[in-house]
């Protein structure tokens, strides 16, 4: 097994939710001052070609939907709400579905309406960091909102350039799964790297209990209990998506999402079980730390339960009596032999003491 050290983990900062005001109406964009910069980018996909357009503005992008049988906005940053708002007046996406991209604090879900589908899903990396990202497509869009650079986009964006066929056949319920294929499939090198760490860990344990290994499992437990929050309703949102009945949304991808949805059930499985195992391990890192505990004050019992009698003879015969006086003061004190014979005696017992405890097993 590949060497996995234990990270110090900085302390975990408490994470603020981006909600709208209370009391504010429905529909209402308000956009988080630590946003980042919006930046566009237009995907134009159809007839065995496509077009890439980074950095672009919006009207530049509308200006060739007519062009491309299927057109791909993904936004990065959601700083720009005037950006945001003018998509959605574009594509007819619905006020709510628009706050719920600019309120990043949304619980994985398929929001299905009569011109387009909103899908709410969490993109994962493997430094522990997550962002929300937003999925609208319908009939000949997809659009994509992201709250920074950095994304699970990059061999989709790959596939594009190369020509791949189904890709560049101009449908929008292909382009939507194979987006939500990558985020899921970010998924599972998240998963497996914690699976390494539990069991890098089980092996640190038996070899070494130690007080660093409890505060590594509660942190990956910590995770996994965070990486169930996003992989069960994203599931959820898939079997909503699969069920739904639009003339856009092909029976064929119905297929590769139930694939995807398979995904999840593999990713809940495996989770599941490490953060069974986790518990495990916590509770086995006790039992060993007591049974180390337990057998240092055995050892620590037997030497005091051995060295009290010694003790006891050595302060007897150091006391100050005067043998002169009388026969039965401190024997031995003025006999040549009586240092070797003390110590003799005093051997005696010891030696007598572990017999005694090696057959009552306690040694």
């Amino acid at each position: 097994m590949a060497h996995i050290p234990l990270v110090k983990r900085k302390k975990r900062k408490t994470e603020t939710l981006k909600r709208s005001q209370i009391g504010a109406p429905p529909g209402q964009l308000i956009a988080d001052p630590e946003a980042d910069a919006s930046t566009l980018t237009f995907f134009g996909i159809g007839g065995g070609r496509s077009e890439r357009i980074e950095g672009t503005d919006l009207a530049t992008a509308l200006s060739k939907r007519a062009d491309w049988p299927l057109v791909w906005l993904d936004l990065t940053g959601l700083s720009d709400i005037d950006l945001i708002r003018s998509i959605g007046s574009a594509f007819g996406l619905h006020d709510l579905a628009l706050e719920d991209v600019v309120n990043t604090d949304q619980r994985p879900k398929c929001d299905a309406y009569e011109s387009h589908v909103f899908i709410v899903m969490r993109m994962l990396d493997l430094e522990g960091g997550s962002e929300q990202l937003s999925l609208f497509f319908g009939d000949g869009f997809v659009l994509t909102f992201q709250e920074r650079r950095g994304d699970n986009f990059e061999p989709v964006r790959n596939r594009i350039e190369k020509g791949a066929p189904r890709l560049h056949a101009g449908r929008s319920d292909y382009l939507a799964y194979a987006l939500i294929d990558a985020v899921v499939d970010a998924y599972f090198p998240v998963v497996d790297l914690q699976t390494s760490r539990i069991d890098w860990l089980e092996d640190e344990i038996f070899q070494n209990v130690d007080a660093v290994q409890v505060p590594e499992l509660h942190a990956i437990r910590r995770e996994m209990l965070s990486l169930k929050r996003f992989i069960r309703p994203t599931r959820d949102a898939l079997n909503a998506l699969i069920r739904l009945d639009r003339h856009w949304l092909s029976d064929e991808t119905k297929i590769y999402l139930a694939d995807v949805q398979d995904h999840c059930d593999q990713l809940i499985d495996m989770n599941d079980t490490y953060r069974d195992t986790a518990s495990g391990l916590v509770d086995l890192h006790m039992t060993l730390s007591a049974a180390q505990t337990n057998e240092v004050i055995n050892l620590l019992t037997i030497i005091s339960t051995i060295f009290i009698p010694l003790g006891f003879l050595a302060g007897l015969w150091g006391m100050n009596f005067n043998p002169d006086i009388s026969p039965w003061n401190m024997p031995l004190t003025q006999s040549p032999v009586g240092y070797p014979v003390a110590l003799g005696f005093m051997l005696t017992i010891a030696v007598g003491l572990l017999v005694y405890f090696k057959k009552r097993r306690w040694i």
